[in-house]
């Protein structure tokens, strides 16, 4: 599906499509979050849902895999860590990225909860189970801190 057109209203976001195709992602965050926030949060999900129960057999499926490596996901959020397996990113920048998406993301539901996370934030490992990337939640503060210390300064 092309992607035509992004609303976003009360934590749904609409993908309209050419010929009337649609996906609606609810989000559901106590905190309140921007739109583009709200987007790609949408964006991860939409990620994780469409690898979700992949059947290894299915040659639709198959020739997806293919167009890069397979990763999985941890994610550690509120003492819990979860997995996502089988996501299928083209190359480990694209998976780095995620990290840091999805660590910022765990990063801010954290602050909204009122929590300070500590320890790594969001790791990849590839198919052997090698961890291929890492953001910390300390590496997301400190980011923080310097981007506010920028803004204050005038630069």
């Amino acid at each position: 599906m092309e992607v035509l057109e992004i609303v976003v209203a009360n934590n749904v976001v609409e993908f309209r499509g050419q010929g009337g195709e649609n996906i609606i992602v609810t989000v559901a965050q106590q905190a309140i979050l921007s739109p583009e926030e709200l987007i790609a949060k949408s964006k991860i999900m939409l990620l994780h849902a469409a690898t979700f129960g992949v059947d290894e057999e299915n040659s639709r499926e198959r020739r997806i895999a293919d167009a890069g490596d397979e990763y999985r996901l941890e994610y550690h959020d509120n003492g819990e860590i979860r997995e996502v397996g089988g996501l299928v990113f083209p190359d480990l920048d694209a998976v780095r990225d995620e990290c840091r998406r999805s660590a910022e993301d765990l990063w801010k539901d954290a602050l909204s909860r009122g929590e300070a996370p500590v320890g790594w934030a969001v790791r990849a490992r590839d198919r052997r189970g090698d961890i291929v990337a890492t953001v910390d939640f300390s590496d997301l503060q400190l980011a923080s801190a310097n981007l506010h210390q920028r803004s204050q300064s005038g630069i």
